[in-house]
């Protein structure tokens, strides 16, 4: 594995500053490892809810990420045409949530499924 060692302007090796040079360690060794793309996958699966709001969350679900294209589980034809109109703007508030473009389309899949419940804080 390699050695993390940060040097200051004249060369010499110094300790990190804590919070900063975690989260550059945690991302170097992140793209080091292969995860990074995986991981950020992860998170616009997660941030889904905040980008379509928690009322239409509870009745379309991300899937999977593949290739650019978030799969999203949607119970009718009439959910699928409702998100549809709204998927540039969806893209765009994952993309924005996330800090890197992830997501470049959303493929809209009828599968029914039972109403979730909101993750955010009181919705129900």
């Amino acid at each position: 594995m390699k050695k993390y060692a940060w040097k200051n302007k004249r060369g010499e090796e110094r300790p990190p500053a804590p919070a900063s040079a975690l989260g550059e360690l945690l991302g170097e060794l992140l793209g080091e490892l292969g995860v990074e793309d995986k991981l950020a996958e992860c998170q616009a699966q997660i941030a889904w809810e905040k980008a379509v709001g928690p009322s239409l969350a509870r009745y379309a679900h991300p899937l999977r990420v593949n290739n650019g294209c978030l799969e999203v589980a949607v119970p009718s034809a009439v959910w699928r045409a409702q998100l549809s109109f709204m998927q540039g703007d969806i893209v765009d508030r994952i993309n924005k949530e996330v800090g890197r473009t992830v997501v470049r389309e959303l493929r809209l899949i009828n599968r029914q499924s039972a109403p979730r419940r909101s993750t955010t804080q009181g919705e129900s």
